[in-house]
């Protein structure tokens, strides 16, 4: 390996080195703030690193190969920015919630760190995801981050304060999770298999050579091909492989749902597209078709589920599919240049609105927590993500409302947001690729989530005395959530104002 492919893959080694070193920081000195200050200096560091290595890249291609395993170029460096950044906030918010539910005068064993190692381990997989050129490193990184997921959604056994309800939804999340993925890597790579079978190589270039001379429509290609995007619509929760979802989302510790939610999808929607770029799959008629009806069908199943969700974790997880519907059909037509600017973006909108949503519900979820155990009681988690328990949230804190209202509207596709500028580009690239039913499925599925955002959004404003006065306690929110909650926000507003920022960003790669 030369000096330029080393460096090239110095986001990777910065990571491996701060999980190395917050490994030995935890066996010598147990702290939960220093393990954050480790987790956020490795993570800062790592997103210097991606824009040294960016601009090191060859002008020729833009690319370089790292072995056969990796390949380094601007994309790939964009969605990993874009998953670091993420990262940062989600280990905010779970300092944030680990800090009032593990009491270690209570319970000596309940030490939170472990949860910052859990969340580099997985970090470590995306970003290795985002950058993998062969089928190793692929099952490699995901299996990484699945393995780091499983412990990280039942981490709420590991706050002691947490009520015993909360910990069996938490091991009751994981459980599921483990079960259905472990069925969908079985898939995989029996995927895997059948695609080495018909051309006798596991890296994307060497099989995009060897398809000069193999039929796409090959029948032991194409099923291999099949059970391969099967079972990343398992990690993406497509329709009909979206099961899991709801259930994993509301038990699960809210900053680990927000993880899942957002670097999950990133990494895999980043596979994807390097994946169909370089063997050219959009020319499969079968694997279009497949990806088409399953995103009509999470466009419309995810909308209208989430109709009738009364818990605010479960109304998301519902929205998440529909919304990842909609990334697929600029996804379809990824092959020009417009429809990977669409993806990208959409990307981009989907990540802050979904972290953002995430964000307040479990930092509003933290406050009443807080105000509970200062009174020497436990709150079940069920009443906190009631959507009821949101009434009057405007008058209670109309900072924290105006926020979520942004989010809403965003998810929701209103004008002078970013998730507007999101659903025009997926419109767009509908429209340019001719795919009709698609933008049928887009505009009923639209219709839809736009009732039951508003239906929350008038939840906030109602002002009924008797449900104001059973939620009278004030919500404290940390500094470091509120500054958290204003930088999503800001971006929010700026790119959906402003998207020429962020598009000529995207255009640059």
């Amino acid at each position: 390996m030369s000096a330029q492919e080393l460096f090239s893959i110095l986001p990777l080694l910065l990571i491996s080195a701060g999980i190395v070193f917050l490994l030995l920081q935890v066996s010598f000195w147990r702290h939960h703030t220093g393990a954050l200050i480790t987790t956020l200096i490795t993570l800062t560091a790592t997103i210097i690193s991606c824009f040294w290595v960016g601009a090191s890249l060859p002008a020729n291609n833009g690319s370089i190969q790292v072995t056969a395993l990796l390949s380094i170029d601007y994309n790939a460096l964009f969605f990993c920015l874009l998953i670091l950044v993420t990262a940062i906030a989600v280990s905010i918010l779970g300092y944030n919630y680990l800090k009032l539910r593990c009491d270690l005068n209570r319970n000596p064993d309940s030490y939170p760190e472990e949860f910052y190692i859990l969340l580099l381990l997985s970090i470590l997989g995306a970003t290795t995801l985002v950058f993998s050129n062969h089928f190793a490193s692929f099952f490699l990184s995901i299996e990484l981050v699945s393995l780091a997921l499983y412990p990280l959604l039942g981490f709420i056994v590991n706050g002691n304060l947490s009520s015993k309800k909360d910990q069996l939804n938490s091991l009751e999340s994981a459980f599921k999770y483990l079960i259905l993925s472990a069925l969908s890597t079985a898939l995989g790579l029996f995927g895997i298999a059948l695609i080495y079978a018909a051309s006798g190589a596991v890296d994307f270039g060497s099989i995009a050579t060897r398809m000069q001379d193999l039929s796409q429509t090959s029948a032991l290609f194409a099923t291999g091909t099949t059970l391969l995007v099967i079972s990343v619509a398992f990690k993406l929760s497509l329709v009909p492989f979206h099961i899991w979802t709801p259930d994993v989302f509301q038990g699960a510790p809210t900053p680990v749902t927000a993880l899942i939610a957002t670097v999950g999808k990133t990494a895999v929607i980043a596979f994807l597209l390097r994946f169909f770029n370089v063997l050219n799959l959009y020319q499969s008629p079968i694997l279009i078709d497949l990806l088409s009806i399953a995103a009509i069908a999470s466009m419309l199943i995810g909308n209208l589920l989430a109709l009738m969700q009364s818990d605010v974790k479960r109304l998301l997880a519902y929205s998440s599919i529909g919304h990842i519907g909609y990334l697929i059909v600029a996804f379809i037509i990824g092959n020009s240049s417009f429809g990977t600017e669409a993806v990208i973006y959409y990307m981009v909108a989907y990540v802050i609105t979904t972290l953002g949503a995430f964000a307040i519900i479990g930092l509003i979820a933290d406050s009443a927590e807080a105000a509970q155990l200062g009174n020497g009681k436990t709150r079940n988690a069920d009443e906190t993500y009631h959507r009821d328990f949101y009434r009057g949230l405007l008058w209670r804190s109309p900072w924290l409302a105006s926020c979520f209202a942004l989010m809403l509207l965003s998810l929701a596709g209103i004008p002078l947001t970013i998730g507007f500028i999101g659903k025009f580009y997926v419109f767009s690239a509908g429209v340019e690729g001719k795919m009709w039913p698609l933008l049928a499925g887009v505009v009923i599925g639209s219709a839809l989530g736009l009732f039951y955002y508003l239906r929350l959004l008038l939840t906030m404003v109602q002002r009924d005395a008797a449900d104001v006065n059973n939620h009278t306690e004030t919500l404290q929110i940390t500094t470091s959530g509120q500054v958290l909650i204003a930088s999503l926000s800001a971006a929010l507003v700026l790119f959906g104002i402003f998207p020429q920022i962020l598009i000529n960003w995207i255009n640059a790669l």
